[in-house]
């Protein structure tokens, strides 16, 4: 017995030689081929066992399929036998054949079909260890695909890292995509693959599924004979007609947040292990963009009250009303991450604007129109309500809050928002800003007419080192960051922040910025219009 492969290459050795198959498989091979064609009778489709000529008249052998997922892929050779009904009629002209053929058992037809079946039970078992063996193979691949996406920290994009690595559970898949939904609807956010390129920044069809579900899956769902799908449309107008595709959801609270799409246009279908496989990666991988995204956040909550609290200070320090609403208005713009703010202050009845970022002059005295048309004379009342709001200027969305100092001093400070979704947080810390830098002025009322500082322009006391020190300082840099930043030692950077407060005559941080937006105030008088 022997197993061959599609072209009749041995996989396996042979075992239990006789003499009649040693001269099958060894010696009678000068004229006429005296083995099978495994490539024949796969193209005869044959499914099952069967009994073929072997080599001489009357000899016959059993071949069978060994089928790999349905499909032939190896060949069993069961050897040489004799029928009993014709051992007599073989001739004695055999020669060399002649010995071996009258050893040989003659089978009755019985027992022929009896090793028929036994060899097709062989058959189906090596069909099977072989299917159960790539199975393994595979899912050891899927397992180095898991652990790549877990121990690998780069600093890659980790959304066009999971589309590469998805790719990789099979060499059919020839397209990955990622929709997320945005304001004005699902689109393409990033793409792995040639033709998938295309469809970068485009807008998904409603019809999409699952977009058309009537309530959206959290499972994965596959498709097949997709291109013939006219929901899937989207795909064959630019150019793209996969035949199988997997669509997993990017969940996070049982909420659908984006669906990540790999797909074949040559695969009529895909492996089945690929549904949870795929689901793992894309959940895990979504999970950690969320866990950065909530660290940034929470570094992003540390440096606002860190600011705030040296603000806190700063103010203190000025104790003057017009640098105090300067140093709200300027701060303002870095707690919010909008692109401008614009304060407008009502000094017993005279409109004081004070602005900073994207915002000329020009649509600074516009804002201020256009507040005193929104608040009329109830402009007092709100600014004692101290209620933020959200208001359409134009194209941006900008936070308005509302302050009262004093009879006779009170305002509004307009704030731009990037994202609205962040709204929320923003308004925590411009209220706090601006609660802080109300409390600040009435504290400056009360103790009189404040501080003035009389220093020269810092660029005129410190070398230009010590001026990117001071840089680094007022916008809140540590000691070792600013080391890294300048690729200088912390000792170093101590030295320079030492020389710093001496040459300007300040004892902390929180002096130094007090002074620094002081100066910057003098340097820019223009940026204040009143009337």
């Amino acid at each position: 017995m022997i197993i061959v492969d599609y072209d009749g290459n041995p996989v396996t050795k042979v075992s239990n030689m006789t003499e009649l198959a040693e001269l099958v498989l060894f010696v009678e091979k000068k004229g006429v081929a005296s083995f099978f064609c495994p490539r024949e009778l796969a193209i005869d489709g044959r499914q099952r066992p069967t009994v073929v000529p072997a080599g001489h008249f009357g000899l016959k052998s059993i071949i069978a399929p060994v089928l790999v997922d349905g499909r032939a892929e190896y060949w069993v050779w069961a050897g040489v036998f004799v029928e009993e009904e014709t051992k007599e009629l073989i001739g004695d002209n055999a020669q060399k054949w002649t010995a071996a053929i009258k050893q040989a058992d003659a089978l009755p037809v019985g027992a022929v079909e009896a090793k028929l079946n036994e060899i097709e039970k062989m058959a189906a078992i090596c069909g099977e260890l072989i299917s159960s063996e790539r199975r393994k193979q595979k899912y050891h691949e899927y397992g180095q695909l898991l652990k790549t996406a877990v121990t690998d920290h780069s600093a890659v994009n980790r959304m066009d890292k999971l589309l590469h690595e998805l790719r990789k559970m099979d060499e059919c898949l020839d397209m990955a995509l990622y929709i997320e939904k945005r304001q004005q609807g699902w689109v393409v956010a990033a793409t792995n693959g040639e033709k998938a390129a295309r469809l970068y920044g485009k807008m998904i069809d409603e019809l999409f599924p699952p977009l058309s579900f009537p309530e959206m899956s959290l499972c994965p769902s596959y498709f097949q004979n997709v291109a013939l799908d006219p929901r899937f449309s989207f795909f064959v107008r630019h150019g793209i007609r996969p035949k199988a595709m997997i669509i997993y959801p990017a969940i996070y609270e049982q909420k659908v947040e984006g669906w990540v799409i790999v797909g074949s246009e040559t695969a009529s279908s895909l492996p089945a292990a690929m549904k949870p496989l795929g689901a793992a990666l894309v959940q895990y991988e979504h999970l950690l963009v969320k866990c950065a995204a909530a660290d940034m956040k929470m570094n992003r909550h540390f440096m606002r009250l860190t600011m705030l609290m040296e603000i806190g200070r700063a103010m203190h320090v000025v104790q003057n009303d017009e640098e105090i609403v300067r140093m709200m208005t300027q701060f303002a713009l870095e707690l919010a991450y909008g692109d401008f703010v614009c304060t407008i202050l009502y000094v017993n009845g005279k409109a004081v604007t004070v602005h900073e970022g994207a915002i000329s002059a020009e649509m600074a005295s516009c804002y201020q129109e256009d507040v005193l048309r929104h608040y009329g004379r109830s402009i007092k009342q709100v600014a004692k309500s101290q209620v933020p709001s959200l208001r359409q200027v134009g194209d941006k969305t900008v936070m308005e809050v509302p302050f009262f100092v004093r009879d006779g001093y009170y305002g509004v400070l307009a704030v731009h928002l990037k994202e609205t979704d962040e709204a929320k947080e923003a308004e925590v810390y411009v209220t706090a800003l601006v609660a802080v830098g109300v409390m600040m002025m009435n504290s400056a009322a009360q103790d009189g007419s404040g501080q003035t500082v009389n220093v020269q322009m810092l660029s005129e006391q410190l070398t230009s080192r010590e001026m990117d020190v001071l840089e680094l300082l007022v916008q809140g840099c540590s000691n070792r960051e600013i080391s890294e930043r300048l690729f200088i030692s912390v000792h170093t950077v101590k030295n320079h922040i030492t020389n710093i407060f001496q040459k300007i005559g300040v004892n902390d941080r929180s002096q130094l910025i007090a002074l620094v937006y002081q100066l910057s105030h003098r340097r820019h008088e223009g940026s204040i219009i009143g009337r």
